[in-house]
């Protein structure tokens, strides 16, 4: 403000002089007026403050005040950089997934119906162990991380899951049912304390506007990390003799057990202090600078308000949900229903593998390793799209067209075409179905406050459990109705959870 003041008056002053001019008189009172401008535009610009157009050798007042300028906008562009937690949490993103595909996605499936002698129950009985005891502890710590330090918590969880790689190890070479269950459920604490705290405060380190390309990074990373697991299963069932054995599974498991410890490791690095503080305050001073150009155009923004409300008040609420409430509410809901539908059929793709279509481990390994790839150029896909046709469009776009090459690919297996044909449907719905969930969480991470995005995260559990719990009826039904039966109803499901998606079209800002 004293920059201001003083460089008015030397303006004012320089004014003086060519006022005492008559010849220059008219021009004196055009450049009065456009300095004026100048210092009044000055007041509200923080870009490029007036004292930067001083010579700074004028005074000993001015060459100070431009030093503490230039020392502002270092500190403005250090702010500007990207926080530590980032490549971290990507980092982990890609080593977690990376060991968990390697043990989890087809071995473990294969391993539990060799180990029960053939029976499909006892892998959705397994999983909905591991489901129960994530969605047990992810309540409690989405709300402890939001109460308390988010990094406290990633320290636990990298306790619980240093155990649950001991147990699993011991399990998976002794051969005892029991003992891998209990693996199983300390996996999932595991993925419970740990999803909810690393998804906030992965949302908390990134700047506003954001959120959709990091999280995509993020999702890219994971279907990467998903893509090398299978690989190193399938050269290592190669070397082994490409069977279906339990001693090659426990091996197999054992080295993506190893691979996760890894990841466990780079939790105890995360800090909250990394986290991006100034995205609130910059949107408050967004507020505040509109508020300032709004007392200027008082009466227009008077008659705009009068104009608009009728519709204001007609949005005040969505199926009886408060509208800050809708938008994060109806997505949650959404990713729970295809929740269910996906997990009532993902555990037991590696049984049509096996019994119906009589693939090898390398073939079942090959295909786990495309279809996390066709996931990855999807993603990319669904996030460009999204930008321009809008979040919740893409993800109901790609969701029919994953479900309609589910029917095909049963089509074809009725039909009796060829394996490979229904292996290319397989890929094909895949890479559709599950390439949208970046931008569902993106959508709830824009529209809910941080202070509540552990607990908001937290609901990623609830969308777990329903996962193991459909996986659980999944293999009842496997029992009794075929597994064919299973992969109809997965379908139907995943069009009724597109339902919430469509009523939010007009809501989601993109």
């Amino acid at each position: 403000l004293f920059c201001c003041v003083m460089t008015t008056h030397d303006g004012v002053f320089c004014l003086g002089q060519k006022a005492a001019s008559e010849d220059e008189e008219e021009y004196g009172d055009n450049q009065q007026k456009e300095l004026a401008l100048e210092a009044s535009s000055s007041i509200y610009s923080l870009k490029e403050p007036l004292l930067l157009k001083c010579n700074p050798n004028d005074s000993e007042i001015g060459g100070k005040e431009a030093g503490e300028a230039n020392n502002e906008n270092v500190q403005n562009d250090s702010n500007n950089t990207q926080s530590k937690n980032i490549p971290l949490i990507l980092t982990y993103t890609f080593i977690i997934f990376a060991g968990r595909s390697m043990w989890s996605q087809s071995v473990l499936s294969a391993m539990v119906y060799l180990l029960r002698n053939n029976n499909p129950e006892s892998v959705g009985f397994l999983t909905s162990i591991m489901g129960v005891s994530q969605l047990v502890a992810s309540l409690p710590s989405g709300v402890l991380a939001d109460m308390h330090r988010r990094d406290y918590m990633l320290k636990v969880g990298s306790l619980v899951g240093t155990t649950a790689f001991v147990v699993t190890v011991y399990a998976s070479f002794s051969e005892i049912f029991g003992a891998l269950g209990v693996s199983l459920a300390l996996w999932g604490v595991f993925y419970g304390i740990t999803n909810t705290s690393i998804s906030a405060l992965f949302a908390d380190s990134i700047s506003e506007g954001e959120r959709s390309y990091y999280f995509t990074q993020r999702m890219m990373l994971t279907k990467l990390g998903c893509t090398a697991g299978p690989t190193a299963s399938l050269v290592m069932f190669a070397i082994l003799g490409d069977d279906w054995t339990m001693k090659d599974c426990a091996i197999v498991m054992t080295f993506g057990q190893v691979i996760c410890l890894f990841g466990i490791l780079i939790l105890c690095f995360l800090r909250d202090e990394y986290i991006v503080e100034h995205n609130e305050s910059m949107a408050l001073e967004v507020e505040r600078t509109e508020a300032i150009v709004s007392i200027t155009e008082e009466n227009e923004v008077q008659q705009s308000c009068d104009h608009d409300t009728e519709p204001r008040e007609s949005q005040k609420s969505l199926l009886c949900l408060p509208q800050h409430r809708a938008v994060p509410v109806l997505t949650v809901i959404s990713d729970v229903l295809a929740g269910c539908a996906a997990g009532m059929s993902t555990r037991y793709y590696t049984i049509f593998f096996i019994d119906n279509l009589q693939l090898s481990p390398s073939i079942v390994s090959l295909l786990y390793i495309l279809s996390p790839l066709g996931q990855m150029v999807m993603h990319k896909i669904a996030y460009i799209s999204g930008r321009k046709v809008g979040r919740c469009q893409i993800v109901v776009i790609f969701k029919w067209i994953g479900t309609s090459f589910m029917i095909c690919m049963i089509l074809a297996y009725k039909h009796h075409l060829h394996v490979s044909i229904v292996c290319i449907l397989y890929l094909l719905r895949t890479s559709f179905a599950n390439a949208t969930s970046n931008l569902t969480k993106s959508i709830i991470m824009d529209s809910v406050p941080r202070n509540e995005r552990g607990k908001w995260s937290a609901l990623e559990s609830v969308n777990m459990f329903s996962w193991s719990g459909s996986a659980a009826l999944g293999g009842l039904l496997v029992s009794s109705k075929g597994i064919l039966f299973i992969f109809y109803v997965t379908a139907a499901l995943q069009l009724v959870a597109t339902l919430p998606l469509i009523v939010l079209f007009e809501r989601v800002k993109d």
